[in-house]
């Protein structure tokens, strides 16, 4: 007597299929993991390594003092003396450099945990540094848009870092 198989075959076949589908799409999700923390980690690689960031770094703080000594916010982000001008663009370069990190994570480029935990207080620290200059900015109109994802990921790891620490 013969045993009737039927279509186990077939069943066999798909089972199998449906295994390496799975498999590579598990495969896929994995080197997007890692290419987000390999992006994140060679940005922040350049950020401490590169001497154009690093003077960038010192400049920013620098504009923060200057700012502070300013009359207003006001009068530091619209004089025309050239100095005071400096002053400010270099705060805003580096704050381009947060909005980048805030653009990065929101499309997912990179990885955000890597991101928080490197440059968690860094951000939030400068952020509350610029606070001045980024709510200046954001009560005129061709500029309230400026710095929208910083302002986001900013609220987003503050709270994280609130909840961290209870």
């Amino acid at each position: 007597m013969a045993v009737d198989f039927g279509n186990v075959p077939q069943w066999i076949t798909a089972g199998i299929a449906a295994t390496a589908g799975l498999l590579a799409y598990t495969s896929l999700q994995s080197q997007r993991v890692i290419a987000r923390r390999r992006a994140a980690f060679d940005m922040f690689l350049k950020t401490e390594t590169d001497e154009k960031m690093l003077t960038a770094f010192d400049k920013f703080h620098a504009g923060i003092l200057a700012m502070r000594k300013a009359s207003s916010v006001e009068v530091f982000c619209t004089s025309e003396d050239k100095e005071t001008r400096d002053h400010y663009f270099c705060i805003r370069k580096y704050l381009n450099i947060h909005e980048l990190i805030a653009v990065g994570l929101r499309e997912g480029v990179l990885d955000a945990d890597v991101c928080y935990f490197y440059w968690g207080d860094t951000l939030t620290n400068h952020y509350g540094d610029a606070k001045p200059v980024l709510d200046f900015l954001a009560k005129r109109e061709k500029n309230k848009y400026t710095y929208a994802d910083l302002h986001e990921l900013n609220a987003k790891w503050v709270a994280r870092k609130a909840k961290a620490t209870g």
